[in-house]
Parts: C-alpha cells; structure tokens; sequence
C-alpha cells in the first residue's frame, strides 16, 4: 500500500514559511537542500495555499525570457509577453512594482542563474536595498548545490545581510520514512539502511515488490533510476571525482580513521584533510568523537545510499554492466552492512523516546562511545544531572542468556567511560528479544516490536 500521496513530515519547514508570510514585511528566504529531498514538493505545497508563481531556472541562455513568460502569464501582462525583460535589474524591479500587496516568488534551482550570471546577486542586493525591501514581497530563492547555497548565505555573498530568513531541507527521519509505505518494521529498516530518508527514494519504492526486486529495479541494473545516482551527485558540485569515490569507497569499506583512509585512497595525508572538509560540507560524510570523554575522530558516511552504493555497487560496476544479477553477491555481506545501519535507525528510536519522556531521564547529548579497542554503540547523557544509559545495538534475535550477557558487559564498560558518581542505566535495542516480556527487568531491553508500538503512537 503506496501512501505518498499525503504530505509527510515537511510540517515545520511548511509552517516556518507561514510565519515569513504572515509577516506582512518583504522577505527574503533561501530554501536549500540536497537533490530529491523534498524542496519542490515543499514549496509548491506552500504556493498552493497561499498563491504566487513559481520559476523553475534551468541551464539555459534563455532564462531571463523563460521568466518573462512566466510573470506575464501569471500578470496577464501582454506588453511584457511582446516585450521581454532585457537583464536582471528590470526584473526586480517589475517585481518590486507587483509588490504593493502580498506577492510570493519562487526562484527554484537559482543556482544555475547564480553560477552563469555573475551580476545576478550583486543585482538583486542593489534592488533589494532600492526597492525590494519597502515592498510587501517573499522571494523565495531554492537551491539543489548545498556548498553553493552556503556560500550565498555566507559573509561573502552579495547579499549576505538581506535575507530574512534560511532553511536547509534535510533528510526525513526513520518514523517519517515509514509513512511512505504500510510495511512491517523488519522491512522499513531494510529500507531505510539503502534509501535513507529521501523522499524521492522512497516515493520510488515498490512496496508490491520484495526488498530484493527493488533494488535490482532502482539500483542494481545498468540503466536503473538510482545506478549512478552518487556519481551524478558528485559531479553536479565537483570538476573531478575520482579521489572523493577513493574516500567514500574506503570508508563505505570501515577504513574511517584519518590515517586509514588516506592509506586506502592512496592519498597524501597534507591532501585529504581538504577532500574530507569539501565532503562534509556537502554533507555525505560527518566527523565522530565520542560522545563522552577523548579518543580519535573517526569518519562515516550520512548518507545511506552512498553508504549501500560504495560498498556494494561501485565495485560491482563492470559485473552490473553485462548484465550479471549480483544480488546473491550482495546478500552475504548485507547482514554486516545491515547492522551498522540499525545502530543509526536504533538511535533514533532513543531520540523519539526521549521527546517523549519514555526514558528514565531526558539526554541531552547522545552518541558512540570507543577506546583502546572498547567501544558502546550508543551512549546518551545529561551531563548536568551527571546520569547516563549505555546502549548495546543487535540485528540479532536474543534469548535471556544473550541479554544478560550484553548487560553484564555493558557494565563493564561503563567503569571504563569514567562515569564514577553517575546515575547509569543499562539498555538493549535488538532485532528481536524472545521472552522479552518474561525478563526480570525488561524496561530497556527494545527489539522491533517496540517500534511498531511507537510508530502507532506518533501516528
């Protein structure tokens, strides 16, 4: 059962744009966010409640005329479609003429007028300070590039000062992932390890179809929708992408200390600091410390797709292009792959339960926890109330033999964190706990089941 039709989790970005309407003063947003995250759909949700127009820019000469249709169509404005606007300033300053009474303008990909017409910003600054900014306009401007985006909203940029506001469209997290399709929870976290919280990813899901027969038809076949999608990514916002594929690659394999990467990728150490900070800003990758105490910053990939596509597909490449199905292939490592991945959907789970009040004190820090070769999946704290729950992470069905085995060793490591003087709990998310309900103390044992009952509750 296929339920995208509804509009899922965008309710805080939709409501943020609602203040900034509402306002009744000239606004000037920017909307960023990867490709396929949901900006689209975002704003024209947002359009189709409060009016205005919509401009789609595309890689073409011909954009200011494209505009010009657009705003005479909209305007029933015969001159203007006889009579095109000649450059950028003309343009703003038609708007700031339309802008007596309540006008909203979207600007959607404005990266590609941004990056090909240099007075573009420098122009809309000029008419903003003129014109713009005495009218009762939003200008909404959206962007698919995140590092360019940033760089318009930074000190740097034209119109640093100007805008009234800025959101960063990210992925949906694991519960809002779910609403997409009527599944089991075992199936949702298979899902969401390979497609993460995209939206279009996930809208393109077949849930008619097994697991398996989705990713030969979105990712596993030369041709498919998603077979290049980390490459094209890439390319949109980088000249050369071989040396980022030999870091994502060796991460995507557990290469994830600095060192260890650089060994992999076969590239200097002086080098890979600049390739890791360009791809952390994109955000497909982010730096991890523990959340309590010292050890060594390692790196890991956000991104699941990426994350599924490294591992699995680009070393597959040449096999997928003659045709071979290598799905078996992939079936004898996933179980690993799967595993890292629940530690992720895991902590979210804690984070719900947290807002919710479910937990036996509210964390305000959460995260992994390593040194020395010891290491706790998830550790969540409230360092002023000096308490703490260490979490064991399994993709494995257990018995009462295992539990108390990873309860017992939790502790263990608990005298090795430095947590002396601290309130500790102890804590197990699972694929599955049998007997669960038979245990002694089974408040913070979870397994999938537990899922289900919070993803009815938040509805």
């Amino acid at each position: 059962m296929i339920l995208v039709s509804r509009f899922i989790d965008r309710e805080d970005e939709l409501e943020f744009l609602r203040k900034r309407w509402s306002s009744g003063r000239a606004e000037l947003i920017i909307i960023y966010g990867r490709r396929r995250i949901g900006k689209t759909y975002l704003l024209q949700k947002f359009l189709a409640e409060v009016g205005g127009i919509y401009l789609l820019a595309e890689e073409s000469e011909t954009v200011l005329e494209d505009f010009s249709e657009r705003l005479a169509e909209y305007f029933n404005d015969p001159f203007l479609k006889e009579n095109p606007l000649r450059n950028w300033g003309a343009f703003f300053a038609y708007l700031a003429g339309k802008s007596s009474e309540r006008l909203v303008v979207v600007i959607d990909e404005v990266q590609y007028i941004a990056k090909s017409q240099k007075d573009f910003l420098s122009t809309l600054q000029k008419y903003w300070d003129l014109y713009l900014s005495d009218t009762k306009i939003m200008l909404i401007l959206c962007g698919s590039l995140v590092s360019f985006m940033e760089g318009i909203l930074s000190a740097k940029s034209p119109i640093y000062g100007r805008r009234t506001g800025a959101w960063k469209v990210e992925e949906m997290d694991f519960f809002n992932a779910w609403k997409f399709h009527d599944v089991d929870a075992e199936t949702v976290v298979h899902i969401y390890s390979v497609f993460g919280g995209v939206p279009q990813y996930l809208a393109d899901y077949n849930p008619n179809l097994d697991f398996w027969e989705n990713l030969r038809e979105l990712l596993l076949s030369k041709g498919a929708k998603y077979y290049d999608e980390p490459k094209y990514l890439l390319k949109q916002e980088l000249r050369d992408v071989s040396r980022y594929f030999s870091i994502l690659r060796a991460i995507a394999l557990g290469y994830t200390r600095f060192g260890q990467i650089a060994d992999k990728a076969r590239i200097e150490a002086k080098s890979l600091a600049k390739y890791l900070h360009v791809l952390s800003e994109m955000g497909y990758i982010e730096e991890e410390t523990p959340v309590i105490g010292k050890g060594r910053t390692i790196y890991r990939i956000r991104d699941n797709l990426f994350a599924f596509w490294f591992r699995f597909v680009y070393p597959r490449r040449s096999e997928i292009e003659m045709g071979f199905d290598v799905v078996e292939e992939i079936k004898g490592e996933f179980n690993d792959y799967l595993g890292k991945a629940f530690e992720g959907i895991a902590r979210q789970f804690l984070v719900r339960l947290n807002t919710l009040g479910r937990l036996p004190f509210r964390f305000t820090k959460i995260g992994r926890w390593w040194h020395r070769g010891e290491e706790v999946d998830i550790v969540a704290i409230n360092e002023s109330e000096k308490k703490a729950m260490l979490v064991n992470v399994e993709w494995k069905n257990l018995d009462g033999k295992d539990v108390r085995r990873i309860l017992g060793d939790l502790r263990r490591k608990s005298e090795l964190i430095g947590l002396e003087g601290w309130e500790k709990h102890y804590a197990i998310v699972a694929r599955d706990v049998q007997g669960k309900e038979d245990l002694e103390d089974n408040s913070h044992i979870w397994d999938l089941r537990d899922f289900e009952e919070l993803k009815d509750v938040l509805g």
